[in-house]
């Protein structure tokens, strides 16, 4: 590879970081503790809470091990 398609390489990876840690931000408050106040939120809307916080920590726990495959790949570049 050239010095070229290095450099380009490190700036792809360097964006897919980025983006994956402006995911990673939005996600946090997905995760957030689901309240168990049925007063305030249904059942049925509290279990769609549940569904919600756990996907959002699947993806959380997918977008860590991309990043650090990420570092991976720009520590060898």
């Amino acid at each position: 590879m050239t010095d070229l398609d290095l450099a380009e390489m490190r700036g792809k990876l360097l964006k897919l970081r980025e983006d994956l840690e402006s995911v990673a931000a939005t996600n946090d408050q997905s995760s957030q503790i689901v309240e168990l106040d049925q007063a305030r939120v249904g059942r049925l809307s509290r279990m769609d809470a549940l569904q919600a916080q756990a996907m959002a920590k699947e993806s959380g726990r997918r977008s860590e091990i991309m990043l650090q495959k990420i570092a991976g790949a720009l520590e060898r570049v």
